[in-house]
């Protein structure tokens, strides 16, 4: 699960438009999401408040086998709505899950607002302090956007150091979990450590700059996306006044460009693809990096292939889209480290995700096999519900003017269901036509002409499950549980890590987390 400032940074990209997918640093993160994923090994309760949508307040105890704290504050210059008081937080948005991600854009530049002749919008930040109870070490993060294609990270940890030399030092279970701040844990003697990173993302290849004071390490980062087409930003998320008006007028554009390409049998996005393969989009890159402490360097290769998500609406004759896929391939010359991961959605609710690593050297292997099994009942939001049922009211009180009400009335749910495609697909999932579909849309030849009004119905509604259960066994036949779920409006994180060969501690960690969002 994540923890509740990973979350808000996350939002904060997003309503800011930066892609963070499009780094190397981030090219394992599909199979990652299914095989290294943390297991709370104590009791973990964290509470989080937002008493604005710009400002939000954090806190984390630790029960278990000692107590441990934390109390954070978050700022940032633009709204974050998906995290606003009056709003629920998307189950799915809040656990690290298998996505494939649509293919990078070039980020858009912040709209222009003026005052007296001058620009006045400003620049869009973040900034995010943590005080650990009773260690009383502080850790920070400030972020902030520099140009529309650059972003500059500076992230510190503060220790004061102990009055008297600890025998077992204990490492709270809620900081191993993914955090924002970055500067890491410092080295043993060391008091502190500051980190800067400068990010720079152009769509077509993207940059990280790094800098560690601990240790004086310098680190460069490079990721290459092949095939990249260069596509429009004006339907990228807008932070600035204006940024609706904008938006709508680029995605109204984008919609009869799109319907003008179909007309004449061909999408404008479409590329040759051959029958039974895998359509996609391949990435490549690098690392160097060099400790002046340590007086080492290291470095590092990968490649990535993608499978590109579906876009509706679909060309007439196209073939069935490929399943969301994602294949990765990392080398290390120096240790002579090979790794190879594939990850893909087999179907609506569960993914697989399969890593193999070699030693070229030594000949040493591992083997690790995971996935997620999203249970439960499917359901909706009950905003997204209201907005859907109001909807579809009004269009049947539009249609029943033109075509009548009298003939939906008498075919009663068959009405219902021609009004609401989706819930029509949804209803016929199990049906003789059920191994053509894609994440619940019908890829049959007579339903090609509902796709539009499919998507538009799709977007007003959040489907979800009530939990997911992820599962490892690695080459060590030590094998991972953890079960995610919601339960009103707490997120609770049950996991359990065994070891099948040994018969004296067979249970290797077990804990409990909660998080609670008021």
């Amino acid at each position: 699960m994540l923890s509740f400032s990973t979350l808000l940074l996350r939002s904060y990209y997003a309503a800011t438009g930066w892609n963070e997918d499009n780094l190397y640093s981030n090219i394992t993160r599909s199979s990652s999401a299914l095989l290294d994923f943390p297991i709370p090994d104590s009791l973990v309760l964290q509470l989080a408040k937002a008493p604005t949508d710009v400002f939000f307040t954090s806190y984390a105890l630790d029960a278990l086998p000692q107590l441990n704290g934390s109390v954070s504050y978050i700022t940032t210059s633009v709204p974050v709505r998906e995290l606003a008081p009056d709003t629920s937080v998307r189950f799915r948005d809040v656990v690290e899950r298998f996505r494939v991600f649509p293919p990078p854009r070039r980020p858009a530049p912040k709209d222009e607002i003026w005052h007296g002749g001058r620009r006045v919008e400003g620049r869009d930040y973040l900034l995010y302090s943590r005080l650990h109870l009773p260690t009383l070490h502080l850790t920070g993060l400030a972020t902030a956007r520099i140009a529309p294609t650059l972003q500059a990270h500076l992230a510190f940890i503060n220790q004061p150091a102990p009055s008297r030399p600890l025998s077992a030092p204990h490492s709270p279970s809620h900081r191993r979990a993914p955090s924002a701040d970055g500067a890491g844990t410092p080295a043993q003697g060391s008091a502190g450590n500051l980190h800067l990173s400068l990010t720079q993302d152009t769509g077509r290849w993207s940059g990280e700059y790094t800098y560690s004071a601990a240790d004086g390490m310098v680190g460069l980062r490079g990721l290459y996306n092949f095939g990249w087409q260069g596509a429009s930003t004006g339907t990228g998320a807008g932070t600035g006044g204006g940024a609706g008006a904008g938006t709508g007028v680029a995605a109204g554009e984008e919609v009869q460009s799109r319907a003008r390409a179909i007309r004449e049998g061909k999408r404008i996005d479409e590329e040759d693809m051959m029958d039974g393969g895998l359509r996609g989009r391949f990435s490549a890159g690098g690392e160097v990096y060099f400790s002046a402490k340590q007086r080492s360097f290291g470095i590092s290769t990968g490649l990535r292939f993608t499978t590109t998500p579906l876009v509706l609406p679909l060309s007439p004759g196209a073939p069935a889209p490929s399943p969301p896929t994602t294949l990765t391939l990392l080398y290390n010359p120096l240790i002579g480290f090979l790794s190879t991961s594939y990850s893909a959605q087999v179907s609506r609710s569960l993914a697989l995700s399969s890593r193999f690593g070699v030693n070229v050297y030594s000949y040493e292997s591992d083997l690790a096999i995971g996935g997620e099994w999203w249970i439960g009942q499917w359901r909706r939001d009950e905003a997204q519900a209201r907005s859907a049922s109001e909807s579809d009211a009004v269009t049947s009180g539009r249609g029943s003017g033109s075509r009548g009400s009298g003939a939906d009335s008498a075919n009663g749910d068959e009405g219902g269901a021609r009004r609401n495609p989706v819930w029509a697909r949804r209803e016929r999932q199990d049906g003789p036509d059920a191994d053509r579909r894609f994440d619940g849309v019908s890829l049959r030849a007579d339903d090609r002409d509902e796709v539009p009004v499919a998507r538009a119905t799709e977007e007003r509604m959040r489907d979800e499950r009530d939990g997911v259960l992820k599962a490892r066994l690695s080459g060590n036949w030590s094998i991972a549980l953890l079960y995610e779920s919601r339960i009103r409006n707490c997120l609770v994180s049950i996991g359990v890590i065994a070891d099948l060969l040994s018969r004296q501690k067979p249970v290797r960690a077990l804990g409990l987390e909660v998080q609670y969002y008021s």
